[in-house]
């Protein structure tokens, strides 16, 4: 049998108008009865008519969720499906489904985003990155839209923006890795003009002209780059040998490893290696990898937090939020041997 809105009433022992307010997202309920009403809606496994709650409202009730790519590489990494599991939790909590982008490249995504917002079949948009003079967000800002940014403030002071200090959270680690005797350092960074990777190398350089470390900064296109890579610092001029990598990014830093192993490069006795993101990826490496935890599941609970706010023009007291970063240290970094520091 069918589950209703009375039934729904009934198990939350409130009237069914309070239950149809509720699904409106009405304001002037508290948080208390509006939970109480979904646990009985998801106990019952009620669903609203998606329709019906369009036309009462004159919302959908759908948050777009825009990410730099669809790639393989992107949608398994984990800190996306992280932020996105924060931002599900967060909507579904509130009665809001997300629709996310599906686009491979940038030609393709600006097209898409087009077209959803030309279909208004969303009431505002969560944009999962943050790089200068992006034409998507200028989109969203000329149309007036409501929106908030993953990443950095890099185009418009009135946006709301989530993020780490990615600049302090380098220098950490860099730091960390000084301490340990290292002086010798190659950073590797993913391409693409990103605010997170830029800023994490200049973090990484800051340091290392601070305390005179000899360090190199390479970009890696491919596993192809990262053998000519390893090859050129590792393999064939022994002058320029680091003595520890870091990668910009936790996918790239499994690639890394992958390619360490193709030439017999043991971690953390040969070389010595740390990434950004703590995750399954980082915890279960072999050797388990050092690596700055940057809380992606908090970043997207605040997220979707934060837009709903903004869409049921409730007050958000931040124009820039920031998520706590922490360093986890594991087995593949460790005291550098004396005779191994210069």
């Amino acid at each position: 049998m069918r589950t209703t809105i009375k039934d729904v009433a009934s198990e939350a022992n409130v009237s069914i108008s309070t239950v149809s307010r509720v699904i409106r997202n009405n304001p002037k309920i508290t948080e208390a009865t509006a939970n109480k009403v979904r646990e009985a809606m998801d106990k019952l496994g009620y669903i609203p008519n998606q329709a019906a709650r369009t036309l009462i409202t004159n919302k959908t009730l759908t948050i777009g969720l825009i990410i730099k790519s669809s790639s393989s590489d992107v949608r398994q990494n984990p800190f996306n499906s992280d932020v996105l599991n924060g931002i599900h939790q967060e909507c579904n909590r509130h009665g809001y489904s997300t629709k996310m982008t599906v686009s491979e490249h940038s030609n393709e995504l600006f097209t898409e985003v087009k077209q959803m917002v030309q279909s208004r079949s969303l009431d505002g948009f969560i944009l999962l990155y943050s790089k200068e003079n992006d034409e998507i967000e200028r989109l969203l800002h000329e149309h007036s839209l409501p929106y908030i940014v993953v990443g950095k403030p890099l185009n418009y002071d009135d946006v709301i923006h989530i993020d780490n200090d990615n600049i302090n959270a380098s220098q950490r680690l860099t730091k960390y890795l000084y301490d340990l005797g290292h002086r010798h350092i190659l950073f590797l960074k993913e391409p693409g003009n990103f605010a997170v990777t830029n800023d994490r190398e200049l973090g990484f350089r800051n340091i290392c002209e601070e305390f005179n470390i000899h360090y190199a900064v390479e970009e890696v296109e491919s596993r192809h780059s990262i053998h000519k890579i390893v090859e050129r610092y590792c393999i064939e001029d022994h002058s320029l040998k680091p003595t520890v990598m870091i990668t910009s990014d936790a996918m790239l830093n499994l690639q890394v490893l992958s390619v360490l192993y193709d030439y017999n490069l043991h971690i953390p006795d040969t070389i010595q290696t740390c990434t950004f993101n703590t995750s399954f990826l980082t915890e279960n490496a072999a050797p388990p990898q050092t690596s700055v935890c940057i809380n992606p599941d908090l970043l997207g609970k605040e997220a979707g937090a934060t837009i709903i706010n903004l869409l049921k023009s409730l007050p958000v007291s931040f124009s820039e939020k920031e998520i706590e970063t922490h360093l986890e240290i594991r087995q593949s970094t460790k005291k550098l041997a004396k005779e191994n520091e210069e």
